[in-house]
């Protein structure tokens, strides 16, 4: 896991996946959860997953959303194989496209602002938000160098979280693991049912 530089960090974040789990539970409601209601959902939600395999950890899933409509996020992985992961939706100008870039984003880039908006502590290795919502509630504002965006966060295999989309049609919304920076995606938003 060369891209987590700081001992601390690592330490906190092993942690986290002890001591978090809790806190997610109590937090999010349960290692399945829902925000804004399931009333009206007529079709399955689309879905991103958290994966790992060949020792690469990478997103997969829908490329499209319909404006409106549910997005679920799954974390398909094992905490003792590399730790928890975010879902950060964030704008194509921050994200971390090189190596170096990937190498320094705790120290400079969008991952520090990441973490400090999910209220993560490196001595105790405590995650204190597990989901900030920022802008209008649903997954729409992605983090700037100026301010916080939409952001999950999970370190439990299995675990899924969903919630409406209320970024406008037309829209791509870009995302990132401020964890695994090199976990990156994009998801097109569509229009309405």
């Amino acid at each position: 896991m060369e891209h987590m530089h700081s001992t601390a960090l690592r330490r906190g974040l092993a942690a986290t996946a002890l001591v978090g789990g809790a806190l997610t539970i109590a937090l999010v409601g349960g290692t399945s959860a829902s925000a804004d209601g399931d009333a009206g959902a007529a079709a399955a939600p689309a879905t991103i997953t958290m994966q790992f395999e060949k020792g690469k950890f990478f997103f997969s899933g829908a490329k499209q959303v319909r404006a409106g409509s549910k997005l679920r996020i799954r974390n398909n992985t094992e905490p003792q194989k590399g730790g928890p992961h975010t879902f950060s939706l964030v704008t194509e100008s921050v994200l971390p496209n090189t190596p170096k870039e990937r190498k320094q984003c705790f120290g400079g880039g969008i991952c520090g602002p990441i973490a400090a908006a999910h209220k993560f502590d490196e001595d105790t290795g405590t995650v204190g938000r597990p989901l900030v919502r920022a802008g209008k509630p649903g997954w729409n504002r992605p983090f700037t160098r100026e301010r916080k965006g939409d952001t999950w966060y999970s370190e439990t295999d299995g675990e899924t979280f969903s919630q409406r989309v209320s970024a406008r049609r037309g829209k791509t919304l870009r995302y990132v693991c401020a964890i695994h920076p090199e976990m990156q995606g994009k998801i097109k938003v569509v229009g309405r049912r």
